[in-house]
């Protein structure tokens, strides 16, 4: 090989050499930034931390479960601690739920969550307090009727009135140290009507087409010591007519209804008809009575409520029968028959 063809190989190595380092460097300068960047780590704020319980406000004895998330960064590969006054309860990388059962009412369970981020300098500190409430709901049919003496409540029928009141079972309301703005629902709609401050009740009429009602309160403390939601569901019941015999010296006999074995063996009889959870409260004069005897319209008496009979002959049925019915509603009506033997 003579002395210019080694020159040319070696120049041709230099060369290509050069080439080399030049994308090499080249690369690397293009590269450099995207390392860098990548390895940054952006600092985390506590407000892109979120903390999700579940239930949202658990009641006395709740199973209750933490959640925290965050969209800045990846809390799965976060170094995760989670304290009570009793001491360090969770800890470890991704430790991003925790779990644990509510005391009873008036009580308080404060959680202090530390969260360090990968590569982050700072740590991120949330505190979760879970104070267990409960609010309790009494419903009440406002224009249902039942007889004097009656030891139930009246239930609701048809475009009846239901009242419906919230009684927070707090000692922070109790003691009046806490004002409470009450959020009703019936099913999923929001009452705004009826929402507000210390509006502890609702009253309103049941639709003619269900036959429940469900409703939802959410009583919240204006000092924030104080949430909790609890919901019902009311049912709704065909009003029922019965009978009773009304004596001359012991008044109406309401431990005996009569039914169809009933003997009829007086000269008279006055019979009272109770009109069992039909919205009569208030409305007596929106109903119109139509008694009955044997299939032929009666008179209505005096006392609409009260028939007196005589009968003019012995053997055979009694067949009588009263209507009740509001004239301006169109689903408040109820209808007894009682068969005597005569």
């Amino acid at each position: 090989m003579t002395e210019d063809s080694r020159k040319g190989i070696v120049n041709k190595y230099k060369n290509s050499m050069k080439k080399s380092i030049y994308y090499i460097l080249i690369l690397f300068i293009f590269t450099l930034p995207i390392i860098s960047f990548a390895e940054m780590q952006i600092e985390v704020q506590e407000n892109e931390v979120s903390i999700e319980t579940i239930p949202e406000n658990p009641q006395p004895y709740d199973d209750v479960t933490i959640n925290i998330s965050s969209y800045a960064t990846d809390l799965n590969k976060a170094i995760i601690t989670w304290q009570t006054d009793k001491g360090v309860v969770l800890s470890g990388i991704g430790k991003t739920s925790y779990s644990l059962k509510a005391l009873g009412p008036n009580t308080t369970i404060i959680l202090n969550i530390s969260i360090k981020p990968v590569g982050s300098m700072n740590t991120i500190n949330k505190k979760v307090v879970i104070s267990p409430s409960e609010v309790e709901l009494v419903w009440e049919a406002a224009d249902g009727y039942t007889p004097l003496f009656y030891k139930g409540k009246s239930f609701v029928s048809g475009e009846g009135l239901i009242k419906v009141v919230a009684i927070p079972n707090t000692n922070t309301i109790k003691s009046g140290r806490g004002s409470v703005v009450y959020n009703w629902k019936s099913g999923d709609e929001a009452l705004l009507e009826a929402t507000g401050y210390n509006k502890e009740y609702y009253t309103f009429p049941n639709s003619a087409l269900n036959n429940k009602e469900e409703i939802t309160v959410t009583a919240s403390a204006v000092d924030g010591q104080y949430n909790a939601t609890k919901t019902i569901t009311i049912p709704i019941i065909s009003p029922k007519v019965l009978f009773y015999k009304k004596s001359p010296t012991e008044g109406i006999l309401y431990n005996m209804a009569l039914n169809s074995n009933s003997p009829f063996i007086e000269e008279e009889m006055t019979i009272v008809a109770e009109p069992y959870f039909l919205a009569l409260k208030g409305h007596e004069n929106e109903f119109n009575y139509n008694w009955k005897i044997n299939g032929d319209n009666i008179n209505t008496p005096s006392k609409k409520t009260e028939l007196t009979i005589r009968p003019t002959s012995r053997g055979g049925y009694a067949n009588i029968s009263l209507m009740m019915e509001n004239l301006n509603k169109l689903f408040q009506k109820v209808t007894g028959q009682l068969k005597l033997t005569i």
